[in-house]
């Protein structure tokens, strides 16, 4: 019986190679987890500033990508703002999309084909859809009115304006709107003519008060013909015209209007606008490395309309829209309930426009050119934006949904929810809708050059465990040549290029990346519970377990009322999607009305067996559900330990695939409990690639119970393939609180600390760990390159972050450090039963290390530790460790010295924070460095 007082041991004796006994859906998992593919890979924002683009460099940088493991780029032009542009360093290049820009476009295509890349195209010079092309009919659009008052009692011929619209929108900027010799904008159309009472006004006016009079209106001559009743009017008069809203950061050239995201000709006016420019030049789009158009996240401002909004409510409503014009600019015109009523009709009506006109048009025009549409589809929500769709029907029209998630950076809803998560709600949509990408812009962040790749990590485990299953890294910013060093950036986002300081390590993260991505795309999503997030729009999935939550070692589903009412079954007690995953509960919101239609359904899929908590139905929690049907959580650890655990689960036939990750600073070893049984468990670790047996484990109960360590921050996929389990371990005893940290390697599995345990079982034994420590004392020779302000080389007694020196050049140093030394190794070669590990201590960032010669690997992540048994040898060895900090100490110091080594267009550090207040950042290797050799008997 496993206690918890310790872990268990096993040598590879019982390991039995897979092959013989696995699918072939098992072997191309493992294959594709070894050596992962193209999609897999993550991609970048390729930031295209001010559309300035070298097209010797933009080579240059692919080349740069594909060798960092990266699989692709997205193209993404936009603005720098003024205030992050200082002298006009970064220059204004061509507009986008003209011949100069296009031929800039042409040539990364074609060199991203060559190179095997995989390559998007945000189809605006920053965001929202559109340009200086799109013509006044297809701009975005809004409802204005104007408003005259009348005395009633007899009859009349009143003159009605046309309402006035102001040159300049709400923030003082120039409206994008042509107008005409009259006054009027060219394009506009008249919506309706209504009168309200203003006699004996209450609270709440009733709608059988409000008159519409559009067929007594002649818009040509702009009189309205009537016999008001006796009393005051007021007489309404709404039109639609151009918002005049623009793109939000275009580059210098590109200035233009947004389209009309809810009108089906502006999108295919601007879809094929894009497509009769790419095409000559670049023939059949589909043989091309042009894979996608990037729909970037919907931050439309003000009020919008379209003209066919009125037909459309009609339709999605059943009534007609115009006695309720008055309300959508006067809140207080109606009962508080009857607002709330038509503002969800009318916000649905948008919705349902947007999903159809933009989102489901943009990807039918793709389509037939052999490309796909991908998208934040609404994008944050409020109270951030005001972005009026229902989300999972939103994202589940696209080919490709992305979200997006930032790095150590939140905007928290009144409920402190932190609503800059987009995950849950984008893996959601992917599920029940049947896409295979979950795509995440990942790492945005304000923290310019801080992080270093062990920051990101933790980051986009958190994201895998909630469903991310391909990355795009915010972002790569494009340098022409003669941008110095660390160079132009966007204003956000982690600054991923061939100008970083530790980018000639960074491949090593990019293929831990990928093979976590392989894993979640090639398998489909387990969970227990699906939870009904209700019919509100807009509506939005908050992070994983903060509003909805099933209890610990419990997953669950979100589901909308589009594929509840028609994709949704019940088979053998259990609800059934179309791709076939099935859950034992369904969930319903706690708070609003269900939808007649949703009840009806609720209570025929109930009729047919399944079990539903909330509402009419069960009052028992989801929890209380699982409990009473005598499931225990999916996943488990002991209590004390809870705090640091997240997981998440995935199937591909047979094979049972969980990623487990620390959340903590710290190791933890414990026992896991996996709802499993009848099959074998193996570790596939991430960050090397490697596939080891777990070979202590005991299964009773219909439960698989067995030992992990997890580093700080770590993560494995913890993989029950469909074997018969062999020969293997089930206990261990030990004296006192043992609990020594274990390793599954290849070669059998070893205890860091050392001590003696013993193993139960058929095959039981005791196990003898013995660990001799070397450390490797005394000084260090450093050498640093030219022309980043530091000496050629320095002796350092001890290790110590460079930030610590009394020489600014060293305190001030970024980029890459040499550390070098001999250190003796006594005794001989290592026996069969010895490992010898070089453990570096603390690293601030990456470390390469090499040995006699030969290349013992990057170190990114905790623990840094490497192997080196094969390459040490008795007496002196050589060692070589090529550290690299970021860059934020230089960008410090040349603010403090005057110094020129540095020279960006970012004037400060986190949130506006001068470089000279900028605390200098841990640096260099900090140790201690140690030898470790590890016996087992």
């Amino acid at each position: 019986m496993l206690t918890r007082t310790g872990i268990l041991v096993l040598c590879c004796l019982f390991f039995r190679h897979p092959a013989s006994a696995q699918s072939d859906g098992y072997a191309l998992l493992r294959k594709g987890f070894a050596d992962p593919p193209r999609q897999a890979r993550p991609k970048v924002y390729w930031w295209w500033l001010n559309g300035n683009a070298d097209t010797v460099r933009l080579k240059q940088e692919l080349r740069a990508i594909k060798q960092a493991g990266i699989g692709g780029v997205d193209i993404f032009e936009i603005g720098v703002s003024a205030a992050n542009n200082p002298d006009n360093m970064v220059k204004a290049g061509p507009p986008f999309m003209s011949d100069a820009s296009l031929d800039a476009i042409e040539a990364a295509i074609r060199e991203a084909t060559r190179l095997d890349l995989e390559v998007g195209l945000n189809v605006a010079s920053s965001w929202n859809a559109g340009g200086s092309w799109v013509r006044p009919e297809h701009a975005a659009k809004s409802l204005y009115v104007s408003r005259t008052k009348v005395e009633g009692g007899r009859p009349q011929t009143i003159p009605l304006p046309f309402p006035e619209i102001s040159r300049l929108d709400e923030k003082g900027k120039p409206r994008l709107i042509e107008y005409g010799a009259d006054g009027k904008p060219v394009w506009y159309r008249d919506v309706a003519v209504v009168a309200i009472p203003l006699d004996n006004r209450q609270a709440g006016l009733d709608t059988s008060r409000i008159l519409v009079l559009t067929d007594r209106f002649n818009a040509r001559t702009e009189v309205l013909t009537w016999t008001p009743p006796a009393g005051r009017w007021e007489v309404h008069r709404y039109g639609c015209a151009g918002s005049g809203e623009q793109l939000k950061l275009p580059s210098a050239n590109s200035r233009g209007p947004i389209i009309d995201h809810f009108d089906s000709s502006a999108t295919r006016a601007h879809f094929t606008w894009f497509m009769q420019k790419l095409t000559p030049r670049l023939g059949d789009l589909s043989k091309t490395a042009l894979k996608t158009l990037y729909l970037a996240s919907y931050e439309a401002t003000g009020f919008v309309w379209t003209p066919t909004l009125p037909a459309a409510f009609n339709a999605v409503n059943g009534y007609p829209i115009d006695k309720f014009l008055p309300a959508l600019l006067d809140k207080t015109l109606l009962t508080d309930e009857l607002t709330g009523v038509f503002q969800q009709g009318y916000n649905r009506t948008l919705s349902e426009l947007m999903i159809r006109n933009h989102y489901r048009k943009a990807g039918e025009i793709c389509h037939q050119y052999g490309l796909q549409i991908a998208s934040e589809a609404g994008g944050p929500g409020p109270p951030l934006h005001n972005v009026p769709v229902e989300t999972l029907k939103a994202l589940g029209s696209l080919d490709v949904p992305r979200g997006e998630f930032w790095s150590r950076y939140t905007y928290l809803a009144p409920d402190s929810v932190d609503i800059m998560w987009l995950v849950k709600e984008i893996a959601a949509a992917a599920h029940i809708y049947g896409r295979k990408m979950v795509e995440e812009e990942a790492f945005t962040s304000f923290h310019h050059w801080q992080e270093g790749l062990k920051d990101l990590k933790p980051i986009a485990d958190r994201a895998f465990c909630e469903g991310m299953n391909r990355v795009v890294i915010h972002g790569f910013s494009h340098n022409p040549e003669g941008t110095g060093l660390p160079g132009i950036v966007y204003s956000a986002g982690t600054h991923f290029n061939d100008k970083q300081t530790w980018w000639p390590m960074v491949k090593p993260f990019t293929d831990y990346l990928a093979r976590v991505s392989y894993v979640l795309q090639e398998t489909k999503f387990v969970a227990d519970v699906l939870y009904y997030y209700g019919d509100q729009v807009p509506n939005f999935v908050p992070p994983k377990n903060t509003r909805f939550s099933v209890g610990r070692g419990y997953d669950y589903e979100i589901i909308n009322t589009d594929v509840l009412l028609h994709n949704l079954t019940v088979k053998e007690g259990q609800l059934v999607l179309p791709d076939g995953a099935r859950f034992r509960v369904l969930a319903l919101p706690q708070e609003g009305q269900l939808p007649a239609a949703v009840l009806t359904r609720l209570h025929q899929l109930a009729k047919q067996g399944a079990v539903i908590s909330g509402g009419p139905f069960r009052a028992d929690t989801p929890v209380a559900l699982l409990r009473n049907a005598s499931v225990g959580p999916d996943v488990d650890v002991p209590a004390v330990s809870a705090p640091w655990f997240d997981y998440v689960h995935y199937q591909q036939q047979q094979t049972d695939v969980y990623l487990v990750r620390n959340g903590s600073p710290a190791w933890v070893t414990t026992p896991f409990f996996f709802r499993q049984t009848g099959k074998t468990p193996e570790l596939w670790n991430p960050i090397d690639g490697s596939v080891v047996p777990i070979p202590v484990y005991e299964q009773q109960g219909g439960r698989t119970q067995l030992p992990l360590s997890l580093p700080p921050y770590g993560a494995y996929f913890v993989v029950f393939r469909p074997a018969k389990p062999g020969p293997h371990y089930t206990g261990i005893r030990a004296k006192g609180a043992f609990l020594p940290v274990i390793d599954y390697t290849a070669a059998g599995v070893r205890f860091r600390e050392p001590g003696t345990v013993t193993l139960s079982g058929k095959a039981g034994r005791t196990v003898k760990t013995t660990v001799r420590t070397l450390p490797v004392s005394g000084s260090w020779q450093v050498q640093f390159p030219e022309g980043r302000g530091a000496p050629e080389q320095v002796t350092l007694p001890e290790l110590r972050s460079w930030a610590d020196s009394e020489q600014e050049g060293v305190k001030y140093f970024s980029g890459i450090g040499r550390y070098m030394k001999t250190i003796p190794y006594p005794g001989g070669i290592p026996a069969s039963r010895e490992r010898v590990y070089l453990d570096l201590g603390k690293v601030a960032e990456v470390a390469d290390v090499w040995i006699n010669g030969h290349h013992a690997g990057i170190s990114w992540a905790e623990p840094h530790r490497l192997d080196i048994t094969e390459w040490l040898h008795a007496g002196e060895n050589k060692l070589i460790i090529d550290v690299a900090n970021t860059w934020s100490n230089r960008l410090t110091g040349d603010a403090l010295t005057g110094a020129h080594y540095t020279s960006t267009n970012t004037l400060t550090g986190y949130k506006g924070t001068p470089w000279k207040q900028v605390p200098l950042r841990v640096s260099g290797l900090i140790g201690p460095v140690t030898i470790q050799t590890i016996k087992t008997d």
